[in-house]
C-alpha cells in the first residue's frame, strides 16, 4: 500500500539527517561566541534557514536524481534514499521541485545577508549551495565521481561551521578551523558507513563512491582510519587553539567509536543486519562529534 502523500513527502525530506546542519552551524556560533562575538538571535534563524534551505535541498535532489540506483539498493534506515518516490507514490517531479524551491530559499537567505552589508557570510552560503547542488545533480554528480565524501565534509564539517561563525564574527579565525578538525573526520566515517550497505548497488549504476571504488573489505580500513582521524584531529586542533575542553567532550564519544571498530572486526560484516548496525554507528558517531564539540564551547563560555 501507497504512503499518504504527506506522510511520503515527510519521508522523502530525511528531517533526521537536519541535525548535522544545525549542530554545524551551531558549532560555529558557539566558537564565535567564544571569541567575543554577540550572537543576534534574529540573526542566527537568517543564518540557519539558508543552511537548512540548502541542506534538505540536497536531500531532494539526491531522491530525484539517484532514483534508478536507490531502486535496487538495500534501502535501511541510513541508506539506500528514502524510497519516498519508489515506494511512497510520489512523483519524481515534486522532488524535483522541492529542491528547486530550497535553492530558491537559500538563495533568498544570502540576498538578505547581501542586503545588510553581511557579505561573508553571503560568499560562503554560495558556496555551501554550489557544492551542495553538485553532490548528486548533473553535470558535477561528485558522489559518482569519488569526490561525494569530500564534498560532504567540506559542507557539514567545515562549511556549515563556518557559516555560523562568520555570521557573527564576520571573518574567519584560526581557532574555528582549528576546532572542525574532528567532524571533518566524522564526516568521513559516517559516509563510508552509509555507504556501506549499498557497495553492490552503486556499482551497477555507475555511482562510484569510494566505497563502491574499494569494496568493503577497504571500506573497513577507511572507516579505521577515519575514526582515528576523529580523535588525532581534536589533539591537532587543541594544538592549534581550539579550547581544550574539546578533548574532555569528545571523550565521552569513545563508546561509539569503540563500538563501531569492534563491529567492523566482526566476521559476518555482509549481512543485512550487520550493515544497518554501521551504518548506525556512522552516523551516531557523527552527530556525538558534532554534539561534543559544541558543548565544548558552550560549557567553557558558560
Amino acid at each position: 500500500m501507497k504512503n499518504h502523500p504527506v506522510r511520503a513527502f515527510i519521508r522523502l525530506s530525511r528531517l533526521k539527517f537536519l541535525t548535522g546542519g544545525f549542530l554545524g552551524f551551531a558549532l560555529g556560533a558557539a566558537v564565535a561566541r567564544y571569541d567575543g562575538a554577540y550572537i543576534d538571535w534574529q540573526v542566527y534563524a537568517l543564518g540557519q534557514i539558508m543552511v537548512t534551505a540548502f541542506h534538505l535541498m540536497v536531500h531532494y535532489a539526491n531522491d530525484y536524481y539517484d532514483r534508478f540506483s536507490d531502486a535496487s539498493a538495500e534501502r535501511t534506515p541510513w541508506s539506500g534514499g528514502s524510497g519516498a518516490l519508489l515506494e511512497g507514490g510520489l512523483s519524481p517531479r515534486i522532488a524535483l521541485n522541492a529542491a528547486l524551491f530550497c535553492a530558491g530559499a537559500g538563495a533568498f537567505a544570502i540576498a538578505v545577508f547581501a542586503a545588510s552589508g553581511a557579505y561573508v557570510p553571503a560568499v560562503v552560503g554560495a558556496i555551501i549551495g554550489v557544492l551542495a547542488w553538485s553532490y548528486s545533480a548533473p553535470p558535477m554528480r561528485l558522489l559518482a565521481r569519488g569526490l561525494g565524501e569530500l564534498d560532504t565534509a567540506i559542507i557539514i564539517a567545515l562549511l556549515f561551521p563556518l557559516a555560523g561563525y562568520v555570521t557573527f564574527a564576520h571573518a574567519p579565525a584560526l581557532r574555528l578551523f582549528a576546532s572542525v578538525l574532528p567532524s571533518i573526520a566524522a564526516v568521513f566515517v559516517q559516509m563510508f558507513c552509509v555507504e556501506f550497505p549499498d557497495v553492490d548497488a552503486d556499482r551497477a549504476a555507475g555511482k562510484m563512491n569510494l566505497v563502491a571504488r574499494m569494496g568493503r573489505r577497504g571500506a573497513r580500513k577507511l572507516i579505521g582510519f577515519a575514526v582515528a582521524a576523529i580523535y588525532g584531529g581534536a589533539a591537532l586542533g587543541i594544538g592549534l587553539g581550539a579550547t581544550p575542553w574539546l578533548a574532555a567532550f569528545l571523550a565521552l564519544t569513545l563508546p561509539i567509536a569503540l563500538g563501531l571498530c569492534a563491529q567492523l572486526q566482526r566476521g559476518a560484516v555482509d549481512t543485512p543486519t550487520v550493515h544497518v548496525e554501521i551504518a548506525g554507528r556512522g552516523v551516531a558517531l557523527l552527530v556525538a562529534t558534532l554534539l561534543g564539540s559544541t558543548l565544548a564551547y558552550v560549557a567553557v563560555t558558560l
